[in-house]
């Protein structure tokens, strides 16, 4: 399969990328990128939604899923951080700050989970679980 990338906003420039069962949005992004150039993101675009990957999304799925909608979407190379991989970054900063806390998310509990798999409402003094 192949994926069809943009690398700027007026479509005119555009590269190609062979896409596999193993290939991540992360190899998406480092295939595209110039070699030493900083953060980029790749984003789906569709109907006018705009809509960052995450790095560790599996494309060949991700394209699967879209079905015969596949040809409506396009996909770009955003030459900057991730908005979605900055607001996690910064909303686990905040949370930190906020509690006064300086373990790593990963490695706290609560209730005997971590709180990887807890959701925050807007309260930060409610912790729903997730389902799984």
């Amino acid at each position: 399969m192949i994926l069809t990338v943009f690398l700027s906003n007026n479509e005119q420039i555009l590269t190609e990328v062979p896409i596999t069962p193993e290939t991540t949005c992360r190899d998406v992004v480092e295939f595209c990128k110039e070699p030493g150039e900083g953060s980029c993101h790749l984003a789906e675009v569709w109907r006018g939604n705009e809509r960052p990957i995450p790095f560790d999304h599996m494309m060949y799925d991700h394209l699967q899923k879209w079905g015969p909608r596949r040809e409506e979407v396009k996909f770009f190379l955003r030459h900057e951080e991730s908005p979605a991989e900055s607001n996690e970054q910064s909303g686990r900063q905040v949370q930190n700050q906020r509690n006064g806390i300086n373990i790593p998310v990963e490695k706290r509990t609560e209730n005997g989970r971590t709180l990887a798999g807890i959701l925050c409402c807007m309260d930060p003094f409610i912790l729903l679980p997730l389902s799984y």
